[in-house]
C-alpha cells in the first residue's frame, strides 16, 4: 500500500513537473520572433511577399493566435490531452506523425548504443576499482579521460572523414540499417562509456572504502564474496541512476550526431524543427523528451525502492 502510495506521488508530481516545462516552453516560443501563421502561409520558406496582411490575420484567427497567452496554451494542452499536438507549419503533416516517424530509428541507435555502453563500462569500472592503479585501470583512465576531452562532434567528423571519405567504407549519409548504425553508435559508446566506467570504478572504490568491508575482511570473509553480495548491491542504485539518465539523453535523439551522420531520428527532426522556426514541432519535441525523462525516472525510483530497502522504508 505504502508503494502504491509512493509511485501515484511520483506520477502527480511527474505531471506537474510535465505542465511546467511545457507551459515554460510556450512562453518561451510566444515571444520568439516570427509568427506561426506567416511560417504556414509561405511553407517555412520565409518569402511573406505575396502574403497580404489580411491572410496572415485570418490565419492567426484559425489557429488561435488572437487569443491570450494562457487560453492558447489551454487550446494547446487540451489538444495534446486528445493526441494532438497540431500540424508542421513547414510540412503541414501532424506533428504525432513526424515525431513517430523518427522514433524507431533514434530508439535502435539509443537501444544499441546504451547496450554496449552497459556491456563495457560496467565490467571496467569494477575491475578497475577492485585492482587500483593496475596496468589495466591506468590505460581505462587515460582512455576515458581522452573520450570524456573529446567533443562528440569531432569524433562523429573524424569517424565521417576517415572511414567514409577516405576508406569509403560506409555511405556519407547514413543507412537507416545495422551499417548505417554503426559509426554514430560509436560516438555514442566513446562519449557515454568513458563518463560511466569512471563513475562505477568511483562508487565501487567508495564501497571498497567502507568500514563493513574492512570489518567483513578482518572476520575472513573472502573478497568475492564481498564484493558481489554487498558492494555490487550498494553500488546498484547510483549505477543505476547513471545508465537511466543516459538512456533519457540518447531517447531524446542526440542533435549534433544525428545530423552529422544524417540519421534520420528525432535529434535531426529537432535540429530542423528550429532552423524553420516550426513552433508546433519543437513543442512537440520537447514533450516528448520531458516524457521520457520523467518515465524514465520513475521507473527507476521504482525499481531503486525494490532493491534497496531504505529506500523503500523513506
Amino acid at each position: 500500500m505504502k508503494r502504491l502510495k509512493r509511485i501515484f506521488s511520483s506520477v502527480m508530481q511527474s505531471f506537474i513537473v510535465l505542465v511546467g516545462i511545457t507551459l515554460i516552453t510556450f512562453f518561451i516560443l510566444h515571444i520568439s520572433p516570427g509568427n506561426p501563421a506567416e511560417i504556414w502561409l509561405t511553407g517555412g520558406d520565409g518569402n511573406v511577399g505575396q502574403i497580404s496582411e489580411e491572410a496572415i490575420k485570418i490565419q492567426e484567427e484559425k489557429m488561435g493566435l488572437d487569443k491570450p497567452f494562457l487560453v492558447q496554451y489551454g487550446l494547446w494542452l487540451g489538444n495534446v490531452m486528445q493526441g494532438n499536438l497540431g500540424n508542421s507549419l513547414t510540412t503541414g503533416q501532424p506533428v504525432v506523425n513526424e515525431l513517430a516517424a523518427c522514433l524507431l530509428p533514434t530508439v535502435a541507435l539509443a537501444t544499441f548504443s546504451l547496450l554496449i555502453t552497459v556491456i563495457i563500462s560496467i565490467p571496467s569500472g569494477i575491475y578497475c576499482a577492485v585492482y587500483k592503479d593496475g596496468h589495466f585501470d591506468n590505460i581505462v583512465r587515460s582512455f576515458s579521460f581522452f573520450g570524456i576531452s573529446l567533443p562528440s562532434f569531432l569524433s562523429a567528423l573524424a569517424l565521417l572523414w576517415f572511414f567514409c571519405l577516405k576508406l569509403k567504407w560506409f555511405p556519407v549519409i547514413a543507412t537507416m540499417d545495422f551499417k548505417g548504425m554503426l559509426l554514430p553508435t560509436v560516438v555514442f559508446v566513446i562519449q557515454c562509456s568513458s563518463k560511466l566506467t569512471r563513475q562505477v570504478r568511483a562508487v565501487i572504490l567508495d564501497e571498497l572504502n567502507q568500514e563493513y568491508v574492512k570489518g567483513a575482511l578482518a572476520r575472513g570473509v573472502k573478497e568475492r564474496t564481498i564484493l558481489f553480495s554487498h558492494v555490487l548491491k550498494n553500488a546498484a542504485n547510483p549505477i543505476l541512476t547513471w545508465v537511466s539518465i543516459y538512456l533519457g539523453v540518447l531517447l531524446g535523439g542526440a542533435a549534433i550526431i544525428e545530423t552529422i551522420f544524417s540519421w534520420q531520428g528525432l535529434g535531426k527532426l529537432a535540429v530542423e524543427a528550429v532552423a524553420r522556426l516550426d513552433y508546433f514541432m519543437i513543442q512537440g519535441f520537447v514533450l516528448w523528451v520531458a516524457i521520457i525523462f520523467l518515465v524514465v525516472n520513475l521507473m527507476l525510483d521504482i525499481i531503486s525502492s525494490i532493491i534497496d530497502p531504505r529506500i523503500k522504508k523513506g
